[in-house]
């Protein structure tokens, strides 16, 4: 997985190939908890572009960079089951 920000949003490029609905609500629902555990309260969305191989989870914010591994560490967890491509999950920020 790496990071971009843009804007106002912090883009996490992940190599997941496709996340079912199952997995978009349940993404969803238990990173917008672990968000607002830490006191933020904007949201999360999810954006294809043609060309990339991975899904994007984009959170609405660019948080703090202490705050950033943090949720960049969970989100990971959240979707170390999802078919990824390649097979293995990489996380790498760029800054």
């Amino acid at each position: 997985m790496d990071i971009k920000t843009t804007w106002i949003h912090t883009h996490f490029l992940t190599d997941c190939k496709k996340l079912s609905l199952h997995d978009e609500k349940r993404i969803k629902r238990e990173m917008e908890s672990y968000l607002k555990r830490m006191g933020i309260v904007f949201g999360i969305h999810y954006r294809a572009f043609r060309g990339e191989k991975g899904i994007r989870i984009v959170l609405e914010c660019i948080p703090f960079p202490e705050i950033l591994d943090k949720i960049k560490n969970y989100l990971q967890r959240l979707i170390k089951d999802v078919p990824a491509r390649p097979k293995e999950t990489k996380v790498r920020i760029i800054r």
